[in-house]
């Protein structure tokens, strides 16, 4: 009665509990508890705590006999193509791609198109322990640079330097009206999740600090640089609108005659770009390698419309 799996690398660090979760998903949460309070997990022959730290190598007996759930990753496709995504970088531990516009991030549910899932169409992932996972996100209609890890060590290491604010973030964005040169905006945020809007509060919302510098403008919309100092949903869409410089094309923070006026022209989404990421001069292993190291993305067709046919050059100013 019961079974014994060996601990890989990709769940090294994870607590115990997690571990589980993650192989045996449809195993309800107290029940997983009751085996641990019984004593009946064991890690390495002892009786195991929920909240172990396991490495590889590790035994880890369990009293059910139910298989490990496989997780399924279908892709979806269009006449058998499988969708495949720009790479900006990729090695054995990291995939930095271009995300395109109108892509979720993550499958919402089975068979999505999603950022991930074209990750491993793209670099043909036959990985059975770990599948490509986002180390952050971008909303649905937001392009640009975003990072995938291709191991649990990566991972981790990805999550570790997202918390601690350690990644630099900059975003090309068209606004309304003239920004000042340069400017700060700090403030504390809260999201209604049942309507999925964000918006600044007085107290007991999430600290949130936005910098921007404007590159070019008309007088009637500017290009801008944005950088999150913070990385809050919706951070940089609520900062600009509530400090007068919407989003073109922000159908839920914008202006709406400014909208009608830009989706005549074929705009048709929020005109925010994810440009560059620029890591730390030390970055925890298996990544300490890309210490200092800084990666672009091009914005798509849509963006590059509206430079073109302002005559904004996007290439200077370190932009």
């Amino acid at each position: 009665m019961g079974q014994t799996f060996e601990i890989d690398e990709h769940q090294k660090g994870r607590r115990l509990d997690k571990v589980l979760k993650s192989r045996w998903p449809d195993l309800p949460l107290a029940a997983l508890m009751r085996y641990f309070r019984k004593k009946q997990v064991r890690l390495d022959k002892r009786p195991a705590r929920y909240d172990d730290r396991v490495e590889a190598g590790q035994v880890v007996f369990v009293p059910w006999d139910d298989p490990a759930k496989e997780p399924s990753h279908a892709v979806s496709t269009t006449e058998g193509v499988r969708p495949t995504i720009e790479l900006v970088y990729a090695d054995s531990e990291i995939c930095i791609v271009n995300k395109p516009w109108n892509l979720l991030t993550q499958p919402a549910g089975k068979g999505d198109d999603s950022v991930v899932g074209r990750v491993a169409s793209t670099l043909g992932w036959k990985e059975k322990n770990f599948y490509p996972t986002a180390a952050h996100r971008l909303d649905r209609n937001t392009s640009g640079v975003l990072l995938v890890a291709l191991s649990g060590p990566s991972l981790r290491a990805l999550h570790k330097m997202w918390r601690e604010n350690e990644l630099r973030k900059s975003y090309l964005a068209i606004v309304k009206g003239v920004p000042e040169k340069e400017g700060l905006i700090k403030s504390q945020l809260e999201k209604d999740t049942s309507r999925n809007v964000v918006s600044t509060v007085r107290e007991g919302g999430k600290y949130s600090e936005t910098r921007y510098y404007r590159i070019e403008t008309d007088g009637h919309v500017s290009l801008i640089l944005v950088e999150l100092v913070t990385g809050r949903p919706h951070q940089a869409r609520v900062h600009l609108a509530e400090a007068g410089h919407p989003l073109v094309g922000d159908v839920k923070y914008g202006d709406p005659r400014l909208n009608a006026e830009w989706k005549k022209v074929g705009v048709t989404r929020p005109l925010l770009h994810a440009r560059r990421i620029l890591f730390p001069g030390n970055v925890p292993a298996p990544l300490e390698y890309l210490g200092g190291k800084s990666f672009v993305a091009t914005p798509p067709g849509d963006f590059m419309a509206v430079l073109r046919d302002k005559g904004w050059n996007l290439y200077r100013d370190g932009v």
